[in-house]
């Protein structure tokens, strides 16, 4: 069990909760993307990730979530000041990305981004610059 999230995969979806009151770094967030990885089997498939009573995202954090292409698209679900700065921060994602404050919207937009054209079918991943610790 992993302390600061769980991740699931279910009917062609992963799902990323980030437990309350964490606060991402860098570093979680390369762990939460090689669990995600390792649930996808390979695959580019749609992620929903809930922030809701996340602490802090760090600058590195974000442009690392922003730089990663391994998912076809990615909802987020947020509240609160947090989720003001994941919204603004995903306007500039490279993968198709949006903000929610509701879970059944979220999952209805990743529905829809499926029958997208140019939607990659395959996982692309950019290489990290940084270690786990």
């Amino acid at each position: 069990m992993n302390e600061f999230f769980t991740a699931s995969s279910d009917r062609g979806m992963l799902r990323l909760q980030w437990l309350p009151e964490v606060h991402i770094t860098y570093q979680l967030a390369v762990r939460a993307a090689r669990v995600l990885e390792g649930l996808s089997g390979g695959r580019s498939l749609p992620l929903l990730v809930n922030f809701a009573g996340v602490a802090g995202l760090t600058p590195e954090a974000r442009a690392g979530m922003n730089a990663y292409r391994g998912f076809s698209a990615v909802a987020l679900i947020g509240d609160g000041a947090m989720g003001k700065v994941v919204a603004a921060f995903s306007q500039r994602s490279l993968t198709p990305t949006a903000y929610f404050t509701n879970e059944s919207e979220a999952i209805k937009w990743l529905s829809e981004q499926g029958s997208r054209p140019g939607v990659p079918s395959e996982a692309q991943q950019t290489e990290a610059q940084h270690t786990e610790r």
